[in-house]
């Protein structure tokens, strides 16, 4: 979006019979500048994001859409007002108000942080990063007791949520100044034994630190063609160097990685489209597309017609 506003112009205009009109506009450049700044700190005043070793507070105004996300790390999330809105292989969940949620490193999803009527979005978010799990001693904790009941990239966490709660919100006292790592290390510390003490299950996932085994290429590519993510991340993902992953999809697909994407983008794209009748504007970043402009051009250029007419 781009606004301008002009404060100080001198406008002149020229015409005959049968001429053109002339048109000279002169433009005072500082007053440019001054909106142009005044727009950008509006901009940055609609989301903040404080951070402190792992311990993340974020606050947005308005709705933000994050396009993809490749969970690198563990960690839990609690939603402090408006609702987080998550899009994985498995489906769409939103999550309001209240709602705590654990999300899985190595996994794909989409994130959509919404506000909720007058009420911003805001969350707190502990990492809990690969050195932190690894040097601390889980045998402290609770043994595990069970299997996980599903490997979602983003679960809500049940039972009592009490002690977390309370946790949380002692937290907020810590981003009114700096604080030291050391102390925001312990703070994480804390949540990761509050967590395997609500869900000792959680350990099994938690401190495994291998990498993803093979899996079959033609049932992931169908669950995650709509994440746009770098191919590396998906050869790692499907447990595969990226040499072996572009022979292997070649062996598959028949295609390059690149080309079938494309393709399978702009053909859910079109089903969606057609047979349930939703509009381009909802379907352009959920099958893949970074922008409506280059989903539009590669649609026509794949159907010889503009996404609109299908709707």
């Amino acid at each position: 979006m781009i606004v301008i506003t002009v404060t100080h112009a001198e406008l002149s205009f020229r015409r005959k019979q049968n001429e053109l009109i002339t048109i000279t506009l002169r433009i005072n450049i500082d007053d440019i500048c001054i909106v142009n700044r005044k727009y950008k700190e509006m901009e940055e005043q609609s989301a903040s994001v404080c951070e402190h070793s792992g311990v993340i507070y974020s606050h947005h105004l308005k709705d933000e859409r994050i396009t993809e996300q490749f969970t690198s790390e563990h960690g839990m999330c609690l939603i402090t007002s408006g609702a987080l809105i998550v899009s994985e292989a498995s489906g769409n969940k939103s999550y309001p108000k209240g709602a705590i949620v654990f999300f899985k490193k190595n996994s794909l999803a989409k994130f959509r942080k919404s506000p909720a009527g007058n009420e911003s979005f805001g969350s707190i978010t502990v990492v809990f990063d690969t050195k932190l799990l690894k040097d601390f001693d889980a045998t402290k904790v609770v043994q595990s007791s069970g299997q996980l009941k599903n490997q979602e990239a983003v679960t809500e966490l049940e039972g009592d949520l009490s002690r977390l709660e309370i946790y949380f919100e002692g937290l907020f006292q810590y981003f009114q100044k700096p604080l030291s790592k050391e102390l925001m290390d312990l703070k994480t510390r804390e949540a990761l034994i509050l967590l395997i003490q609500l869900d000792p299950n959680l350990k099994q996932t938690l401190f495994n630190f291998g990498q993803p085994g093979k899996i079959d290429l033609n049932v992931f590519m169908q669950q995650n063609f709509k994440f746009n993510v770098e191919m590396k991340k998906l050869a790692y993902l499907s447990g595969r160097s990226l040499a072996s992953f572009k022979r292997d999809f070649k062996a598959t697909f028949d295609s390059s990685p690149a080309r079938w994407l494309h393709a399978r983008r702009l053909q859910e794209a079109h089903f969606q489209l057609k047979e349930q009748q939703r509009r381009p504007s909802d379907v352009y970043h959920e099958v893949g597309f970074e922008t409506f402009a280059h989903f539009s051009y590669a649609f026509k250029q794949q159907y010889g017609i503009s996404p609109s007419t299908l709707t």
